[in-house]
């Protein structure tokens, strides 16, 4: 027998079988290329708003105020990364949300002409970690 204050209480055993229809059964976002570092911010006011669902409205809340990545808002909200992805996506397409995907890793406009990572990202990366 479990409480909900255990680590293991009734509010996880809920998320076993609910990411699937918290997305309406979509397993990919619209925009299948946004990254878990992208960084959202809310451009609406959450108390002005209705008929959102309490894991889009914790999402708005967290991203109110302040920037957060992706991969930040899944931790919070305790989601699976993929489900996320999908209800920023959703978010953005309404205009609650606001998407700032700078370059990644990934992009060519993140490399010099030799391939090499460019030296504006390396400075960023190590900005980033002397922030924390």
């Amino acid at each position: 027998m479990s409480d909900a204050t255990t680590p293991y209480g009734d509010e996880d055993e809920a998320y076993t079988v609910r990411p699937y229809a918290v997305t309406g059964g979509r397993v990919s976002a619209a925009s299948k290329d946004l990254p878990m570092e992208a960084l959202v911010e809310a451009t609406t006011d959450i108390d002005s708003l209705s008929g959102v669902t309490p894991e889009k409205k914790k999402i708005l809340q967290l991203a109110t105020g302040q920037y957060q990545s992706v991969a930040e808002l899944s931790a919070h909200t305790r989601l699976p990364l993929g489900v996320v992805r999908v209800l920023v996506t959703d978010l953005a397409e309404v205009n609650y949300l606001k998407i700032h995907a700078g370059g990644t890793a990934d992009d060519a406009s993140t490399h010099d002409e030799s391939g090499a990572l460019s030296l504006s990202l390396l400075e960023s990366v190590l900005d980033g970690i002397a922030a924390l």
